[in-house]
This record gives C-alpha cells, sequence and structure tokens, in this order.
C-alpha cells in the first residue's frame, strides 16, 4: 500500500473501497492516512417494475457521453468519461431519459466492482436502476451503495435487492462530497 501511495505522489487525492468486517484492512488504511468517507452496502438483486412516465431507461449511446460527463462533473467535481467509454462490450451501460433529457446513468448495473451511476435526483436513479432491471432478462443488477442515501437504501430493499457485504468508501487527500444521489465504484 505505501509503494501505492508513493505512486500516487502529486496527485489530488487517492480513494479505496474496501470490506468492513476485514478490520485489519481497515486499521491499515486508517494508519497510513486513509478517512473514512461513506459506509456502503454491496447489494444485489432482480429490480423491476414500473417506472415514471415521461421517463425512458435505455443502453446509453455515444452521444450521451457529454451529458454523463456534466452530470458527473456537478456530482463529484470531475467526470469519468473514459470509463464510461471503455466499459467491456460484454457489460451494458444505461441512462435514463426524463422529458428528452438524459437525467442518469449506470456504467456496469450487472457487475458492481465497475458499475458508477449519478442521478439528479433519487427519483431518477430508481428509474435508472428499475428500467436497467427490467431490461436485464432476469440477471440481478449489483452497486455499491451509500446507505447514508437512507431512502434509496430502503426502497431498494422494499423493491427485493438484498445486502450482500458491508463496505467503506476511503480516501486520502482531496474528496468533494457528491452533490447529487450516486453509487461509486470500486475504483470510484
Amino acid at each position: 500500500m505505501e509503494a501505492v501511495i508513493e505512486r500516487a505522489s502529486g496527485s489530488a487525492g487517492i480513494r479505496l473501497v474496501q470490506d468492513s468486517y476485514n478490520t485489519a484492512s481497515l486499521s491499515l488504511y486508517a494508519s497510513l492516512g486513509f478517512d473514512v468517507k461513506e459506509p456502503l452496502v454491496m447489494m444485489e438483486g432482480e429490480l423491476q417494475g414500473d417506472i415514471a412516465s415521461g421517463t425512458e431507461v435505455r443502453p446509453i449511446k455515444d452521444e450521451d457521453f457529454r451529458v454523463c460527463a456534466e452530470l458527473c462533473r456537478k456530482a463529484h467535481g470531475f467526470e469519468r468519461t473514459g470509463e464510461l467509454k471503455n466499459t467491456p462490450p460484454f457489460l451494458t451501460s444505461f441512462v435514463a431519459v426524463r422529458d428528452g433529457r438524459v437525467t442518469a446513468y449506470a456504467s456496469a448495473p450487472h457487475f458492481w466492482a465497475l458499475n458508477h451511476a449519478i442521478a439528479e435526483s433519487e427519483e431518477d436513479m430508481q428509474a435508472l436502476l428499475t428500467g436497467a432491471g427490467n431490461l436485464s432478462n432476469g440477471q440481478p443488477i449489483s452497486f455499491l451503495l451509500p446507505t447514508r442515501q437512507s431512502d434509496l437504501f430502503r426502497w431498494c430493499l422494499k423493491k427485493g435487492t438484498r445486502v450482500i457485504k458491508p463496505m467503506t468508501l476511503m480516501a486520502m487527500g482531496e474528496y468533494q462530497e457528491p452533490r447529487s444521489c450516486y453509487l461509486p465504484s470500486v475504483g470510484y
């Protein structure tokens, strides 16, 4: 870990996700200077149902990348277009379009480690997750959920997703508290 920190020397910050039950890694990262930023849970399940009228969920298109970058920039202060464009071809990225405008995206809702998502509102995130589930042919979706988004957490549980394990988002250096509804990935 010290080699990773050394390699990142000069960068604005380092983020990581660790398994909360692994007290040895939690202690190691804290002793090296990482701060706990967010309690997370890995969620998984078949999430299906109706989405709000006027909202469509569909696979991402090339012309959506600019808007997705702006959503991410507003939430986190930076964009993740490179990750989004380079999502492995066996995974599908989705957008939610409300009233003709992209209001949410998820990079890989079928593989929690690579999935990250941003939404303008909790309702947009709910529509995105439900729509991705509807388009999944029975394949479960999985994602990391910040549990301080309590209403979204309860909604996910009510819809049948389950908690697989607790995790922790930690950071060293610069960290901007997210400004909208989001789901982080392991790579943040």
